[in-house]
């Protein structure tokens, strides 16, 4: 694919997918809704940009079919990418977000629950609104919490369990976040010919059928 062919298809093709299929499941004044939806459907996309960013190699799994988009290239979008230049928390907790709310909702229906380092629980905790909130009040099944100073991606002691911390989402900066991660993208693909080379690696390799 040539440049233009590239932004062409992140913004006339991509882009507004993103805004069409994403953006009503945010449920923008109401409570409830989108939590699960626009998580899933967002860290999916970042497989793909994840892909087309790193590039294929021809790399493969043991049963022979090809490697092009895997959990290491969806990181290195969200680290590199969406960490270095929009919100730190994606560095510094891609690892956490991408174990706990990619591979628990496509997988499992629900947010995994993992163990941090500090053999510390790490809960799920999704939320709507700003990057940044002074309070916001949880229910669970084991009653109200009361969290200060969240902070979208920023892990935050449970003000009940001394043993437990829980990792919030913003899913409006989700949203946000991605679609400015694509305009950045494509800035830096225009003065990177290395990215345009790992791109069309990638886009020739999804368009060829392969065996199942």
């Amino acid at each position: 694919m040539t440049l233009l062919q590239i932004r062409s298809f992140l913004k006339k093709e991509l882009a507004p997918q993103i805004k069409l299929e994403i953006k009503p499941l945010l449920y923008k004044g109401q409570r409830g809704g989108g939590y699960f939806g626009v998580t899933r459907q967002i860290l999916c996309m970042v497989d793909f940009l994840g892909a087309l960013y790193c590039g294929y190699k021809g790399e493969k799994y043991p049963n022979g079919s090809r490697k092009i988009s895997t959990s290491t290239k969806a990181l290195r979008y969200l680290k590199e990418m969406m960490g270095n230049n929009i919100d730190s928390g994606y560095r510094i907790c891609g690892d956490e977000l991408y174990a706990m709310y990619r591979h628990g909702l496509v997988h499992l229906y629900q947010p995994r629950m993992i163990f941090q380092k500090n053999s510390r629980t790490l809960k799920w905790f999704a939320y709507k609104g700003r990057r940044s909130r002074k309070k916001i009040i949880a229910n669970s099944n084991i009653g109200k919490r009361a969290f200060h100073n969240v902070r979208h991606l920023k892990i935050t002691a449970d003000p009940l369990n001394i043993i437990q911390d829980y990792l919030p989402i913003s899913i409006n900066c989700l949203y946000t976040d991605l679609l400015e991660s694509v305009d950045l993208y494509y800035r830096k693909l225009k003065k990177q010919p290395e990215l345009q080379k790992n791109w069309s690696e990638t886009a020739n390799a999804i368009i060829q059928p392969e065996k199942i």
